[in-house]
């Protein structure tokens, strides 16, 4: 299962679910490291199904909305495909990896000991929190992480590939996001020890090693920053390891995140503001939250100011969610609050009138309307 089938799962998509603001609308932004970027991205699933002249007309759609960014998984094959296709309309292609979530993964399943462990002992190789999918491995193994480099480095070596793109880059939820919670009659007003996540014998080791505690002792491990903190570097440390080896390589490395630093840290251990990123994706999915599409702009508003304006961001919207004129909403605060441009999730949503909703927007912006 998808994060789109999730989603599905969930019953939001039924529901119908840094640069300046002033940057022209369709020229491309610089990057944390000098290197162009487009303004406009789409998140896309690997459909080696799909025809030539089927691709060869979504990239002309997407182009003609002013989307010339595409976030792809599936790999090499898939990968190896749709870069010289992307590469005649002038479009970027970065690889979409899920990081620590590994589900399906034949490798990692050789590897019962690589898997995050709950609070309450149970591992994610055989007992996974909320969904089936969720696989999470820990990132305190190096083991994992030199696991995950060797995927880092098959994408990298893909010609035409601009960049790399980590999602799932966190631990598990230890707490859902709030319309989340009732799909799987869950009040989550605290941290539960089966979503609290790891507490393998890697991680209560390295912590006790740094901080002379041991976890197992600790009473109610929810309230010891130090503990917390401990779990924000373990994953820090993994992506700023990745940077370096992806920069090493001259691509750009880019990550799907929480919508903002603070919000990430309490509901995935997520300290994304401290991350050595090329540009950021929160996905300001405001109806995970409860929340009206006017909470973009807070939202990105937020992120820039956690990350003090240091790296491009792109503010993640969630089409199945969105009507056409609410979209056009949410591009124009976004905007308003100094995002250097959107992603939209995905194309499978991608309706005609999302695709008038940018249409619009770009020509308000080349008008100066």
């Amino acid at each position: 299962m998808d994060k789109r089938t999730f989603l599905k799962t969930s019953g939001l998509l039924g529901l119908g679910l840094l640069g300046a603001a002033t940057a022209p609308w369709l020229t491309s932004c610089a990057s944390n490291n000098g290197a162009e970027l487009p303004p406009n991205w789409m998140w896309f699933h690997a459909n080696m199904e799909r025809t030539d002249e089927e691709w060869e007309n979504i990239l002309l759609t997407l182009k003609s909305a002013g989307i010339t960014g595409i976030l792809i998984g599936g790999g090499r094959p898939m990968l190896s495909r749709i870069i010289p296709m992307a590469d005649k309309h002038g479009m970027d292609v970065h690889a979409w990896m899920w990081t620590l979530n590994r589900s399906g993964d034949e490798e990692a399943l050789k590897h019962p000991d690589w898997y995050a462990v709950s609070r309450d002992g149970n591992s994610c190789f055989d007992v996974r929190p909320y969904v089936n999918y969720y696989q999470w491995v820990c990132p305190s193994k190096e083991e994992v992480y030199q696991h995950i480099l060797k995927q880092v480095t098959e994408l990298c070596g893909i010609p035409g590939l601009k960049g790399v793109h980590l999602d799932y880059v966190r631990y598990s939820d230890v707490i859902l996001p709030e319309a989340l919670q009732p799909v799987y009659n869950l009040v989550q007003d605290k941290e539960y020890p089966e979503f609290d996540f790891c507490y393998c014998a890697t991680c209560r080791e390295k912590f006790k090693k740094t901080s002379g505690i041991d976890i197992q002792t600790v009473e109610d491990p929810t309230a010891l920053l130090e503990w917390r903190q401990y779990r924000y570097d373990s994953v820090t440390r993994l992506v700023n390891r990745l940077s370096k080896e992806v920069h090493q390589k001259n691509k750009l490395i880019t990550a799907a995140v929480f919508p903002y630093p603070e919000l990430a840290r309490t509901i995935c251990r997520q300290s994304w503001d401290e991350w050595h990123l090329d540009a950021v994706f929160p996905m300001i999915y405001q109806n995970f939250y409860n929340k009206p599409v006017e909470w973009v702009k807070y939202a990105v508003q937020k992120g820039i100011t956690d990350t003090r304006g240091k790296v491009p961001l792109f503010a993640g919207l969630y089409l199945p969610e969105l009507s056409g004129e609410d979209l056009k909403k949410a591009i124009d605060y976004s905007l308003e609050a100094g995002a250097s441009g959107v992603a939209v999730f995905d194309f499978g949503s991608f309706s005609e009138a999302h695709q008038e909703a940018f249409k619009t927007a770009l020509l308000e912006r080349d008008t100066g309307k």
